[in-house]
């Protein structure tokens, strides 16, 4: 029987890299090394499912018997109704009078020396490794998935649920990088693709191939999928409905891509920590959504938000639906500030001010409360230097009350220049405090001359 999900893997992958911009420089290469893996299994002659990506690629030539030299001329000239393998590595197809010949064979190498092809190339095509063809083609399929390209979900999904295979029957051992074995898995890893690998793939148990002294690298491979699946330590089913991946894994990767600014990507794998109702999945799409308007904000010309964020508007509504869940105090008040972000990235001035100022009337209220001593006169000076600095930053200079409103300041809210005050009587009576203190004396220094025009 013939392993279609290697055909397949073939095809796809071949698909993906002519479909690239720019292709890569090593196409030949990489279509010489996808059909020798191919080479390795029980599959059937493929190339003409991809015949004409393979030739812009330029790796399938087709040319009529009468044009090779004897005594492949002979051999070809015999197949009249019927198509087959005349020499090695060499494919006459009768439907179209074609003889297949593909970068690498001795065929090509014979009629390149002859002048018969053209030495367009002067690349030598070579044998690349799994992860090799892995580290070129899944970041290609990856692309193309986040242009909408469910084709590539096959794509990611073939190369995860087949890569230990191929490994084992190329003989390939060598232990990736530990960065570049991560990031592979940040493209690779996801439900779909691992939906997609269960639909094509006959037998996603990696246990068959983990060789700890070998290849111990399939052991990481395997991990995320076996989070997904909901395996325990006894490689026994948990809960066979759970679609949720290690949270913990996601999280990593949502934080990496908002690093690079990745915002549409850091939102995907958010969104694989859970439901769109699970509170952490939810929090970090809002905090994605959040990150993305002000990164927005600071460019020129401003582009557009990624059409898979949550609007500001959303991002509002489902802060607010998570400060209603009974969460820890603190994450009710980080949702707080959020929406007090939102209010302001949808210029609210008036509605964001009211929230400023009653949030710090609650938090001076909670800070009276507290005993007397240096960590509450820390806290004191900490509360006066953020609400001061956060209507500095958030409110535009033409909104004519932000004036008054630093000026002014809030019942019960030490003045700035009280805060520098003691800041500087602490700096003798608290030394293991000087860096903290030391910043909190730049921070009155910078904030208080706005404050006395």
């Amino acid at each position: 029987m013939s392993m279609h999900e290697i055909e397949s893997l073939v095809e796809y992958s071949v698909k993906t890299v002519a479909t690239a911009s720019p292709v890569p420089p090593l196409a030949k290469s990489i279509c010489f090394s996808l059909y020798q893996i191919q080479d390795l299994f029980d599959c059937g002659y493929t190339l003409l499912r991809v015949r004409d990506e393979l030739v812009q690629l330029g790796y399938l030539y087709l040319l009529p018997p009468e044009l090779l030299p004897d005594p492949e001329r002979s051999q070809a000239m015999k197949f009249k109704k019927r198509s087959g393998f005349f020499a090695k590595e060499t494919y006459f197809d009768h439907k179209t009078n074609r003889c297949c010949i593909t970068a690498g064979s001795k065929l090509w190498k014979k009629l390149l020396s002859l002048g018969i092809l053209p030495a367009e190339d002067p690349q030598e095509v070579r044998e690349l490794s799994p992860f090799e063809l892995i580290e070129t083609i899944v970041p290609l399929a990856s692309e193309r998935f986040a242009q909408g390209d469910q084709t590539a979900v096959d794509t990611l999904g073939l190369w995860y649920g087949l890569f230990p295979i191929i490994c084992i029957m190329t003989g390939y051992d060598e232990q990736p990088e530990a960065e570049k074995l991560e990031n592979m898995l940040s493209l690779v890893a996801f439900p779909e693709a691992f939906k997609a690998a269960e639909e094509y793939v006959r037998d996603m148990d990696f246990e068959d191939f983990i060789d700890e002294e070998e290849m111990p690298f399939l052991e990481e491979w395997s991990a995320p999928y076996k989070l997904w699946k909901g395996l325990n330590d006894e490689d026994e089913y948990e809960d066979e409905d759970d679609e949720t991946l290690c949270p913990e894994f996601y999280r990593n990767l949502v934080y990496e891509c908002m690093s690079k600014n990745e915002f549409a990507e850091a939102d995907r794998y958010a969104s694989y920590m859970g439901d769109e109702k699970d509170p952490s999945c939810l929090l970090h799409r809002c905090m994605i959504s959040l990150a993305c308007h002000h990164w927005i904000k600071r460019q020129t010309p401003r582009p557009l938000p990624p059409e898979s964020l949550l609007t500001i508007a959303e991002t509002k509504a489902g802060l607010e639906y998570l400060i209603e869940l009974p969460v820890p105090e603190q994450e009710r008040t980080l949702c707080r500030m959020f929406v007090l972000q939102t209010l302001i990235l949808s210029g609210d001035y008036p509605a964001a001010v009211e929230m400023h100022q009653q949030m710090y009337i609650e938090a001076i209220a909670a800070l009276k409360k507290r005993r007397n001593g240096y960590a509450k006169q820390m806290q004191e000076i900490a509360l006066s230097i953020s609400y001061f600095q956060l209507l500095q930053d958030s409110l535009p200079d033409d909104y004519l009350p932000k004036k008054e409103l630093i000026k002014s300041g809030l019942p019960g809210l030490m003045k700035l220049s009280a805060a520098r005050e003691l800041s500087c009587k602490l700096l003798d009576k608290r030394p293991q405090e000087a860096e903290t203190l030391h910043d909190y004396l730049e921070q009155c220094d910078l904030l208080m001359p706005y404050i006395e025009e």
